[in-house]
């Protein structure tokens, strides 16, 4: 009897073992390779990828990081006060902003200057902080023409010059004042978006980002008229493809890196 029992008991087992196998094979997948499952999200620069979470500064000196404005669609505009493209569009961008205000956020990223992309940063700069960065892009900033006259006759009258000179304190206030004016310490995060530009051409550059965080549209050249774009921010807001409005924003050949242009 306990003989019996014995091999009832040896032929369950192995019963167990083969049901075990059969589902093994049956379904694919070995022991081995079963494996907690790994995100496919790729955090990148280009479209469809997800933004690089950057961390900047804000004009009172707080860090901002991307990731502090999911939810919402986003607008980053690399820029500084010195390139002639950007305070072109220092303007219109201010009023452009309180147009969509509640439905984009605007985040402008100011720089001091380029870096080369082939050379380290300076190590002075990592010991002295961000602090004394924001304070000469803050100098630089009050002092700055943002609102420049149109032509010769609105240069050569008084009383147009002084309404000049009043938008142009308007406009520094604002990127003085706004919670989302901001300063990318050492420009690094610059150099990490500009990834299509050289390091001449690098700025204004600007990316569309939807509220989960992935990127819409980049847009590269120095010229980019965003006034005489709403039909982009409006299809942004809407949650639409927009890559098909990159033919509207060529990047010219001067403007590209040396690798992207063959050269």
């Amino acid at each position: 009897m306990r003989r019996i029992i014995k091999e009832m008991n040896r032929t369950l087992l192995m019963s167990g073992l083969l049901a075990g196998m059969l589902g093994i094979a049956c379904s694919g997948t070995s022991v081995e390779e079963e494996a907690p499952a790994v995100s496919t999200e790729m955090i990148g620069t280009e479209i469809g990828q997800t933004a690089p979470n950057f961390e900047v500064y804000a004009m009172d000196g707080s860090k901002v990081t991307l990731e502090d404005f999911r939810g919402r669609p986003l607008f980053v505009n690399f820029w500084a006060w010195w390139c002639p493209p950007c305070i072109r569009d220092a303007e219109p961008f201010m009023h452009i902003a309180a147009k969509y205000e509640g439905r984009i956020d605007f985040l402008f990223v100011g720089v001091n200057r380029f870096y080369r992309d082939e050379e380290p940063l300076d190590p002075a700069e990592f010991e002295a902080g961000f602090g004394p960065g924001l304070e000469r892009f803050q100098q630089g900033l009050q002092a700055a023409r943002l609102v420049r006259p149109s032509d010769e006759s609105e240069k050569n009258d008084p009383e147009k010059m002084a309404g000049v000179a009043a938008r142009n304190e308007d406009v520094i206030a604002y990127y003085m004042t706004s919670p989302t004016s901001l300063f990318d310490f050492r420009g690094y995060w610059e150099r990490q978006f500009r990834a299509k530009t050289n390091q001449r051409y690098g700025i204004p550059v600007t990316y569309l980002i939807d509220s989960e965080g992935r990127i819409k549209l980049d847009v590269h050249p120095n010229d980019q008229h965003w006034d005489q774009h709403d039909d982009i921010l409006e299809d942004l807001i809407a949650g639409k493809d927009l890559s098909h409005y990159a033919e509207r924003f060529p990047i010219p050949p001067k403007h590209q890196r040396e690798e992207a242009s063959g050269s």
